[in-house]
């Protein structure tokens, strides 16, 4: 199956304490580039002269059950903001040049229990500002302590 490359995929996978064995939630599922990600990525590339400007490196997490849409400036619901699911500045982001895709991930660990995690974004800081990607994963993931979630987002812009 062939996607236009508008936004890039995401993945997600909870790995349980008590078994060790991972679970896909979510595996190279489209998302969506919203209408102010998509100006904002090209003042970011191209327009934007101003000095410490930052990509779209930080994944949030929520419980929300809308669904994506390119008028979105937040995720759905309540963004995830404990137990381990606070929005973090992914631990991997790497871009190989010539491509056009680039990898952007993070590994969450549960310190409590947290059910139906449903969708994840990716933003420019660590607190609101600019929703770039989001996406529903295929299934809900729910977590108890020690469990973990690895978001990785494959991103292409075309």
């Amino acid at each position: 199956m062939k996607f236009k490359a508008s936004g890039g995929f995401v993945t997600g996978i909870v790995t349980k304490k008590d078994t060790g064995k991972n679970f896909y939630i979510s595996h190279l599922k489209p998302n969506l580039l919203t209408n102010n990600g998509r100006d904002n990525m090209h003042a970011l590339c191209y327009t934007n002269t101003a000095n410490g400007t930052r990509g779209a490196g930080y994944i949030a997490l929520t419980t929300g059950t809308a669904s994506p849409a390119a008028g979105d400036t937040a995720l759905s619901g309540t963004e995830l903001a404990a137990n381990g699911f606070t929005r973090a500045d992914a631990t991997t982001k790497t871009h190989s040049g010539g491509t056009n895709s680039t990898i952007i991930e993070h590994t969450f660990t549960a310190s409590g229990t947290v059910n139906l995690i449903h969708a994840s974004g990716t933003f420019n800081n660590a607190s609101s500002t600019t929703l770039y990607h989001e996406a529903a994963f295929g299934t809900d993931a729910s977590l108890i302590s020690g469990d973990t979630l690895k978001v990785t987002w494959t991103l292409n812009l075309g």
